[in-house]
């Protein structure tokens, strides 16, 4: 579920598909040719006269020459159209690199996504188990209270038929009074943790029981030795964007080799301008003395400022790279570490378990004793208490110990990218 309605997901798959848009966009760009068509219908006036000029945008480009008749318009229409194709069909490796780059844009947009849905998978599994800490302690508590409960109800009767003092009673009571306590603390602890997961899976439904009974009695321990893979989603994030940066830098490199086009145009051009020098300047004039020309060959450009910056964008992108490479190798060593950590840390903590359960065990079994000595008058309801407190405290015990196991685990699956184990206890 918070796979399917977390915004942070439908944040990671736009940007995969917008990479995808990208790589086609520059497919596009690189192996098709640009092509521009412009048609102009302008009137000006004609006058002429030799002399070259760079066609760059801005310049006017005016072809006639002054009219030596008298009574003639200074301004005539002119129209022109023209079509011009430029096919950079070789590159020296640009064309290839550009669209590797943008493949490499794609493996990092999925490697993105993998990540958030496994950070998602780590944060929603630990709501899960907050939830399932939360209602064994309530259970814990209501057993508790159910206990003292029990004793306050034997006490009062043994005070009443005078077996017992009535302060056994009172003493009692307050003992009853703060397991009370304590059921409502974890009530409220487990609203609040139900709160937090719908906040991250709205369509959760929180009335649902709880498969709690895995978390106090897992079917097994996992004993295989586990290890971080090395498509590891975090670890992907990093290796794609060091790839994507190294291509750069190639790329950067290339930019100082030039481009061979293949140009070609197609114009037509008309004016009010007759070749006697006559001139007429209505609108329609301008279709009039109509000429056509083509024009093709093919063209070697060099970009002198990209070539003398390229060495310079070229050790920039490689020192980006170094960083996030750099970045990896730390990324790698630290969960190489927490799973190291983590795995001896779950190995005492399975051997933490079995002496707290078996103190559990035992304190039960003493409790029974203890409460059967109390009802015959062999013991004072101070001692029934304090065993009663020692069960209390072990039971307490053997559910923080298997809350710090499921915690470990979960950063064991973290790390190694597999929650399979956990999917499996508590499906």
């Amino acid at each position: 579920m918070t796979l399917s309605d977390y915004p942070g997901i439908d944040l990671k798959e736009a940007q995969l598909e917008e990479s995808r848009v990208v790589k086609q966009l520059t497919r596009n760009n690189n192996f098709l040719p640009s092509v521009q068509l412009q048609l102009q219908n302008s009137i000006g006036s004609y006058q002429s006269s030799s002399g070259s000029f760079f066609p760059l945008p801005g310049v006017i480009n005016t072809n006639g020459r002054a009219s030596t008749l008298p009574g003639q318009p200074e301004a005539a229409f002119n129209t022109f159209g023209s079509v011009v194709a430029d096919w950079k069909f070789f590159e020296f490796g640009r064309k290839t690199l550009a669209m590797k780059a943008a493949d490499q844009g794609i493996e990092r947009a999925t490697s993105d996504l993998n990540a958030q849905q496994l950070k998602l998978r780590a944060r929603s599994t630990q709501l899960y188990l907050n939830i399932l800490n939360s209602k064994v302690n309530l259970i814990w508590a209501l057993e508790n209270a159910a206990r003292t409960k029990q004793i306050f109800e034997l006490s009062a009767s043994l005070s009443v038929a005078g077996l017992k003092p009535g302060a056994d009673s009172s003493l009692a009571l307050s003992s009853y009074l703060q397991t009370l306590s304590a059921q409502e603390e974890w009530t409220a602890k487990l609203g609040s943790d139900l709160t937090e997961l719908t906040a991250l899976a709205p369509k959760v439904d929180t009335a649902q029981g709880l498969a709690y009974g895995p978390y106090l009695n897992a079917a097994t321990f996992r004993d295989d030795q586990v290890q971080i893979s090395a498509n590891h989603p975090y670890l992907q994030v990093l290796e794609s964007t060091v790839e994507y940066g190294r291509t750069q830098a190639a790329l950067a490199g290339r930019r100082a080799l030039p481009t061979v086009s293949a140009i070609g145009g197609l114009a037509l051009r008309g004016s009010g301008i007759g070749p006697d020098g006559l001139v007429d300047n209505r609108l329609a004039a301008g279709y009039n003395n109509g000429a056509a020309n083509y024009l093709v060959g093919l063209a070697v450009t060099f970009n002198i400022t990209d070539a003398f910056n390229s060495s310079l964008e070229r050790e920039r992108i490689a020192q980006k790279v170094r960083a996030d490479q750099a970045s990896y190798t730390i990324r790698k060593l630290d969960l190489e570490a927490n799973l190291s950590s983590v795995t001896m840390r779950i190995a005492g903590q399975k051997k933490q378990i079995v002496n707290v359960m078996a103190a559990v065990k035992n304190a039960r079994l003493a409790y029974d004793l203890y409460m059967s000595r109390y009802e015959s008058g062999l013991i004072s309801l101070t001692e029934l208490l304090q065993i009663q407190s020692i069960l209390q405290l072990a039971e307490k015990n053997n559910i923080d110990a298997h809350q710090q196991l499921w915690e470990q685990i979960l950063v064991e699956s973290e790390a190694t990218g597999d929650f399979s184990y956990l999917q499996n206890q508590f499906n």
